[in-house]
């Protein structure tokens, strides 16, 4: 790879940001951009994703791209968290959500790390956007939640820095985000801009604190928060503050790894200052990377504005070598382990174009034994919360909603509901469809018509008419029980009712599963709640 020197201006601009795209493939419009803007790092969505070998031959192309535009290997980046927010959903890589992992044996979580590490470094995927090191000490915070592992930041340093060393001894670049906490909000900053009036006192004391131990460990990658902190900086959001990024983060909290942003075109920048405005400040005030992971006319504009700040002297070039060595000495060490384990690289450092060996590397993602594990994981997280235990007798009705994403982090990560794998499985179960934002009382009345019936809750939390719907069924059902699936926090609007209340931490194909075995009998709820449901 090229050294510092022997950059270009344009070179050294495109390295500053992380670009995504729509589509399954590297379109010659993106590789003329690669080539005219010099971009060097890319951001994967869902909507990039359509299976494994697509996905294969898509980063092995940008790989491709960029070295030959730039002369630098990419950074390729995912938000591959695990739960909710996944982006590649293969069966083995719908990997325990954060908050599953915490209801479980911490071990469990290095060896997800792992596990997440190899599969992205097969695939060419060199930093993964995770884990969230936010404490989710506000139950009606809408993006974070159940992204969180607690809300206790012991809990959430100690499985977040696990998770961390897995994925990081694999060669993985981890990131802890969102700097420094996004976890006590009730405001999404993809849709506004949230603002914490704490003092400097309780920021120490809480949000600070897994930051600190990831920071301890060694993490190599910092996602700063779309989030005003009035006690440290009362005008700007931590991604534009020289007060959290240089004075906090790098001066008081020694850290010297990357910092990357939140994305640039969340509303939280883009509809006040606007995303190029944004980038120049975030650069300025600290940002090494700044993620524009949608519009094409936003990330070319940011590439220009850059230049125009250069030549107004707003940004200074010894500023911005700061900024490139520091990429460039990460991008060194992941280099050399990707030599090593990513099959495209091995192969053309052996002169070696087999495209079998390329099917080969894709061998580790039909280890049903790594598919056993993950889902043994989701079915240790079950946990009982109140009320009687489950007794399945005489007539069955189970109540169930389709999956959907409920905040812009998340994906629909499968394509069946807990009400298709019931029909199936379940034959002397009847099921039947409710909507969370409509209270239907013919769908009531037919409980009465069963001796046993069970709510699969979705975000009732959230969703006054399905909250309605549960305190009417407790009311006229004598054996009624509710298994949240998305939210645990269900139960805080539900417990004055003396509700039987199971709960599990995501919607995904593994906890379905999960639950159905628990129907049958088969598993028992052995999950520890890593959360208090006693505000």
């Amino acid at each position: 790879m090229k050294k510092i020197d022997e950059l270009s201006l344009e070179e050294k601009l495109g390295q500053l940001l992380i670009i995504g795209f729509n589509g399954y493939i590297l379109t010659e419009e993106i590789r003329t951009m690669i080539h005219d803007y010099k971009f060097g790092n890319f951001i994967l969505f869902a909507r990039n994703i359509k299976d494994l070998e697509q996905l294969n031959k898509l980063i092995r192309d940008i790989h491709e791209e960029v070295i030959k535009a730039t002369g630098v290997m990419p950074f390729i980046a995912i938000d591959q968290e695990g739960g909710m927010t996944v982006r590649i959903m293969e069966k083995v890589t719908f990997y325990p959500g954060s908050m599953t992992l915490a209801a479980t044996n911490l071990s469990y979580t290095k060896q997800i790390g792992h596990m997440m590490g190899k599969h992205l470094m097969t695939l060419g995927i060199n930093m993964n956007l995770a884990p969230s090191l936010d404490i989710n000490n506000n139950p009606k915070n809408p993006i974070i939640g159940i992204r969180s592992y607690s809300d206790n930041p012991e809990t959430v340093s100690q499985y977040g820095v696990t998770l961390i060393e897995g994925m990081q001894k694999e060669g993985i670049l981890a990131t802890a985000k969102h700097f420094p906490g996004h976890g006590d909000v009730e405001m999404d900053s993809h849709l506004g801009l949230p603002i914490l009036p704490f003092d400097k006192e309780r920021l120490y004391s809480m949000e600070l604190k897994p930051f600190k131990e990831a920071i301890s460990y060694g993490i190599k990658n910092i996602m700063s928060a779309h989030i005003i902190f009035r006690a440290i900086d009362k005008e700007n959001p931590a991604t534009l503050s020289k007060t959290i990024l240089q004075d906090l983060l790098r001066q008081e909290l020694q850290y010297k790894g990357l910092i990357t942003s939140d994305c640039m075109e969340m509303n939280a920048i883009s509809e006040g200052i606007t995303t190029p405005i944004g980038v120049i400040k975030g650069i300025i005030a600290g940002i090494d990377m700044a993620c524009v992971c949608h519009t094409k006319s936003k990330q070319i504009d940011s590439i220009k504005m850059l230049k125009k700040a250069i030549h107004d002297q707003q940004l200074t070039i010894q500023t911005i070598d700061e900024k490139i060595q520091r990429i460039l000495n990460y991008k060194n060490q992941v280099y050399k382990v990707m030599e090593e384990k990513y099959h495209y690289f091995n192969n053309n450092n052996n002169n070696n174009n087999n495209n079998n060996n390329n099917k080969t590397s894709l061998e580790i993602f039909k280890d049903l034994k790594q598919a056993e594990f993950i889902q043994n994981i989701v079915d240790s997280s079950l946990t009982y919360v109140n009320g009687k235990k489950l007794e399945l007798k005489g007539k069955i009705l189970l109540y169930g909603c389709k999956p959907f994403a409920s905040n812009c982090a998340e994906d629909v990560v499968g394509h069946n509901s807990i009400l298709d794998i019931v029909h199936k499985e379940l034959k002397n179960f009847d099921t039947l469809e409710y909507f969370v934002k409509e209270y239907n009382e013919n769908l009531i009345k037919q409980a009465l018509n069963y001796d046993t019936v069970i709510f699969i809750s979705f975000n009732a939390f959230t969703y006054p008419s399905e909250v309605q719907m549960i305190k009417k069924l407790n009311k006229i059902c004598s054996n009624f029980y509710v298994i949240s699936i998305r939210n645990p926090y269900d139960y805080l609007i539900l417990k004055e009712n003396n509700i039987n209340y199971y709960t599990i931490y995501e919607y995904t194909p593994n906890s379905i599963r999960t639950i159905v075995k628990f129907l049958k009998g088969e598993i028992e709820p052995i999950g520890k709640l890593p959360i208090k449901l006693s505000y």
